[in-house]
Parts: structure tokens; C-alpha cells; sequence
């Protein structure tokens, strides 16, 4: 709520969930050699969204109590798992025809702002700064809880999450709509363009 940038639309999205993995490990043996070992793991997923009437996106990640501020698998997963369950729900809905494309990351991130948290023993991070994760473990697990908890959320009885999820809904087939046109539009204009500036005789039109 306070990293918001706009009006909101409904209510905070709370998911929490876990999964496991497995990990090989360096340990230290009897004789004091480093022995490869695999170990068995449990990454925790908490994460709080909610979408906005306005066009920004704002997220935060963090890994434990570390920021990353460049993402990683976690944010991987969270995008890949919104946008499927995202498009699983226009259809099922027919808040998108059959004659409309998907939407995309972008539409679904319009207005939305997110805090996405995991929990893990040895996290593996990409480079020094320690700003992206690369544990890829986190993307099957963050992806599974997303997409069981948005599941739950858009077939409640509960008429307050119905309706917000109702709204969520048009807002991204709406966001979906308006680039595609905007792009028709772009595209028309490039031509025309291109046209007016080619050497054809007058007569001769775009067929």
C-alpha cells in the first residue's frame, strides 16, 4: 500500500505457499575431504500485490531479508505464473474473444505494484553486488504457488474478491486492447510515411 503510486483497484493480494528442492552441496567429510552431497531444501514464498487504475509498474524482490533489486528466478517465476494465470482466467471468463491474442507481461504488470519475498537456506546469487538471484529452483516454486493461490483467488465465493478480480480482468484485457491498436496505428503511420516518400508516380496508391 505505501509503495503504491495510484488509486487501487480492490484489495491487497496476499499469497504465501512453500516447495522443496534438492541441492548439491560441498561437505566436509571424515577425512576432511570436500565431498559433493545433495541436500534437501525448503523455500518459502510470500508475496503481497495489488493493482492500481493508473499505467506504472512497481516492484520490489527481495531473497530472505536481501534486496535484489535486478530480480532473478524468483521474478521469473512470479511474471511467467501471473501472466499464464492471467490468460487462463480472460478465457475461461470470455473477457478476451476467441479472435484476440494473448496478453503479455506488460499488460498484466500495467498499475500493478508487487513485493515478491522468498526464503531459503544458501541462496545463490549472480555476481558480487548480490542484486539477482540465480538459484533456479525459485522459478518452479515461485511459478506452483502463483498459480495454485490466483487459482483459489479468481474462483472464490467471496463477492469482494469477485468483483476485484472482475476488474483486474478488464484492466488487462483493456491494457492489451490499447497497445495493439496503438501499434496498428504506428504501423499505419510508418507506411504512409514510407509511401509518400518512395518514388512512385502519383497515381499509384497503397493497394
Amino acid at each position: 500500500t505505501f509503495l503504491r503510486p495510484d488509486e487501487p483497484i480492490g484489495e491487497v493480494i496476499r499469497i504465501q505457499g512453500s516447495g522443496e528442492y534438492t541441492e548439491t552441496v560441498p561437505v566436509l567429510d571424515a577425512k576432511g575431504h570436500m565431498m559433493p552431497t545433495e541436500v534437501n531444501r525448503t523455500m518459502g514464498v510470500d508475496i503481497a500485490m495489488q493493482w492500481g487504475n493508473g499505467y506504472e509498474s512497481t516492484q520490489s524482490s527481495f531473497v530472505n531479508i536481501i534486496a535484489t533489486p535486478k530480480g532473478g528466478t524468483h521474478v521469473q517465476g512470479f511474471e511467467k505464473a501471473l501472466t499464464k494465470s492471467i490468460n487462463d482466467q480472460l478465457r475461461a471468463t470470455k473477457t478476451l474473444k476467441n479472435n484476440e491474442a494473448d496478453v503479455i507481461k506488460d499488460d498484466v504488470q500495467e498499475g500493478l505494484t508487487s513485493v515478491i519475498t522468498v526464503r531459503m537456506s544458501e541462496p545463490q546469487f549472480e555476481g558480487q553486488t548480490k542484486e539477482v538471484l540465480g538459484t533456479a529452483a525459485a522459478t518452479k516454486i515461485v511459478a506452483a504457488v502463483v498459480a495454485e493461490e490466483m487459482e483459489k483467488f479468481f474462483n472464490t465465493t467471496k463477492r469482494i474478491e469477485k468483483a476485484t478480480g472482475k476488474l483486474i480482468l478488464e484492466k488487462v484485457a483493456n491494457a492489451s486492447r490499447t497497445r495493439i491498436s496503438a501499434r496498428a496505428h504506428k504501423e499505419l503511420q510508418r507506411r504512409k510515411n514510407a509511401l509518400e516518400s518512395s518514388s512512385l508516380p502519383t497515381k499509384l496508391s497503397d493497394c
